[in-house]
């Protein structure tokens, strides 16, 4: 397991942010962090020179959130439950899941009225255990730090790599907006090379 610096689990922290705003659909929050970027980082991310707000929201609800001939269902479940074996091995992830946010007090799908295995969920929930494991490398709390990594670890092996092929075969077809084309893929190839958030 590798262990990142400060700087890298900061970096990892501002993705971890970008990908929970665009996953939940908070505008005003990616308008507020890109705004403060340099216009050099923004070239970063290939999605950004699409965004337009009122065409991007239109089809983030068409993607993400209204069922019908466009709609990518952005739940850890709708992934992993193609035959009858899987629901069963779905539902003892899924509790697990909250076993994981039961134990660090993460109450954010409850408090927002979202499923836990929302993608937006589980990003804010690495953001949260990207939070905690800054403040224990500033605190040189070793311990702290490393039980953080391993359980963003067995996060991102259980309930991210596993989706990502299915949902991006998904995807191929329905998506019709380029921003959320190219963060979808954005996303998927950063997770996929664990370049995002390790």
């Amino acid at each position: 397991m590798k262990v990142q610096t400060l700087e890298e689990l900061q970096g990892s922290l501002t993705l971890a942010n970008i990908m929970s705003v665009i996953w939940l659909g908070d505008w005003e929050r990616y308008e507020n962090i890109f705004a403060e970027m340099p216009e050099t980082l923004k070239n970063e991310f290939p999605f950004h020179p699409y965004y337009d707000r009122e065409e991007v929201e239109i089809w983030y609800d068409n993607h993400f959130f209204i069922p019908g001939s466009f709609f990518i269902p952005p739940y850890f479940s709708s992934y992993c439950c193609q035959n009858k074996g899987a629901v069963e091995d779905s539902k003892k992830s899924l509790l697990c899941l909250i076993g994981h946010y039961e134990k660090m007090g993460f109450y954010f799908p409850l408090e927002n009225n979202l499923y836990p295995d929302h993608l937006g969920c589980l990003m804010v929930f690495i953001t949260s255990i990207l939070q905690e494991q800054i403040k224990a490398v500033q605190s040189q709390n070793t311990e702290l730090s490393d039980e953080m990594s391993a359980l963003k670890n067995e996060l991102l092996s259980d309930f991210l790599y596993p989706i990502l092929q299915p949902m991006q075969m998904y995807a191929e077809n329905r998506v019709k907006h380029p921003f959320i084309k190219e963060f979808l893929n954005y996303f998927c190839h950063n997770v996929e090379k664990e370049e995002l958030l390790s």
